[in-house]
């Protein structure tokens, strides 16, 4: 080939190599400058992907949120306050609450919520084998106390305690003290927020799972197994079944916070007394649930009232001797008629929002067999 022919032909390769360089070049900067919409397109539709249904449910938060009354220093120990400590203990540990509550009702002279915390940090490590920094850590992401000096409080207080701004879940698990739950709470956290669940305690028996069994016996010992009295049901909770026996009795709520938030009336939680006066009604009253039931429905309209105690067991902590709230001044019957809807048993919280299964009015109740449960909606 001759010199000039071979040196065009260099000439052309590097034209080429060139034009291909700067055609790249332009390719780069036309992506550099896609539309910022496109982008936004695709983050959302990623955005919307990781959102779906699990994901939600993962998402959202579950308190529970109780109320106990403080250790008076000095003072005599009841028996069943051991109990309520081992319930605590249990749902403290449960990994399906994200946050506990504990409303400490205490005197001037009673132990504070700082010394409450000590006491689960010192049962946590006597249990469950922790160290003091593992159980430290657990209770300052975890335990919630509140010092309060109200005194028992009324049931509108509870569930008024529970629209807190301390109280950071999304679902609502309210309940007594002694009430301790197993992993079937992990329903919780998908329980639709158009439907309100309670549930009937399935008492203390060989049902309960080994877990919580054993957080009992750690702290009260195993003498209630070979204990006659107890075992008949005399005078504690051994095997009575209240979700299967009972319909009018629950003490467990589980709700969605923003739908009772700025909602609840105070004059719904109250009834005549027969001084004729109105006055807050408590959770260890005879009928007080159905009472508490009729004041939350009048608050929002869930579309179904569901017992879910098949769905979700809690385990009575209560072997120790019973007490019911003695009324100073006793309630106001609406009549004493059997036959009248206005009927109430003494000592019940009056109707048409409480009281027996006798007469004639509706009391309201949480079924088992709400329109959720046919529709397969009552959790998602």
């Amino acid at each position: 080939m001759r010199p000039n022919c071979r040196s065009r032909l260099y000439s052309l390769v590097l034209f080429v190599l060139v034009a291909y360089c700067l055609w790249q070049q332009h390719e780069l900067d036309h992506l550099r400058e896609i539309d910022g919409s496109e982008y936004k397109n695709i983050n959302q539709a990623i955005a919307a992907e990781s959102h779906s249904p699990q994901s939600a449910t993962h998402d959202t938060k579950v308190s529970y949120v109780t109320n106990f009354w403080a250790k008076v220093k000095g003072g005599e120990i009841h028996p069943h306050r051991r109990e309520v400590e081992a319930a605590l203990l249990a749902n403290i540990h449960n990994p399906h609450f994200d946050q506990v509550v504990v409303y400490l009702d205490r005197e001037d002279n009673a132990e504070s919520c700082l010394d409450f915390r000590q006491a689960m940090s010192d049962l946590s490590r006597q249990v469950f084998s922790m160290t003091a920094g593992e159980s430290n850590e657990l209770l300052t992401n975890k335990l919630k106390c509140v010092d309060v000096k109200t005194g028992q409080p009324s049931y509108y207080q509870m569930f008024n305690n529970a629209m807190a701004e301390v109280v950071t879940g999304d679902v609502i698990v309210l309940a007594n003290a002694d009430m301790a739950f197993d992993d079937s709470m992990s329903l919780a956290r998908s329980l639709n927020p158009e439907v309100l669940a309670v549930l009937g305690t399935s008492g203390f028996s060989n049902k309960m799972t080994a877990n919580i069994k054993n957080i009992y016996e750690e702290m009260m010992g195993t003498d209630y197994i070979t204990d006659v009295e107890q075992r008949s049901g005399h005078p504690g909770s051994w095997e009575i079944d209240s979700c299967a026996e009972l319909i009018f009795s629950w003490d467990t709520w589980i709700f969605h916070k923003s739908k009772l938030m700025g909602r609840l009336k105070e004059a719904n939680f109250k009834r005549l007394s027969q001084t004729n006066e109105l006055v807050p009604f408590y959770m260890n009253e005879n009928g007080a649930e159905s009472a508490a039931l009729w004041a939350i429905e009048q608050s929002y309209p869930f579309s179904s009232t569901y017992n879910a105690c098949d769905r979700i067991q809690s385990w009575h902590f209560h072997l120790a001797p019973k007490t019911h709230k003695v009324r100073e001044a006793p309630w106001l019957q609406g009549s004493k008629d059997v036959h009248s809807p206005m009927f109430s048993p003494r000592g019940f919280v009056p109707k048409p929002w409480g009281g027996s299964s006798q007469g004639r009015a509706p009391h309201p109740f949480a079924r088992k067999d709400p329109n959720c449960v046919g529709s397969d909606s009552c959790f998602l």
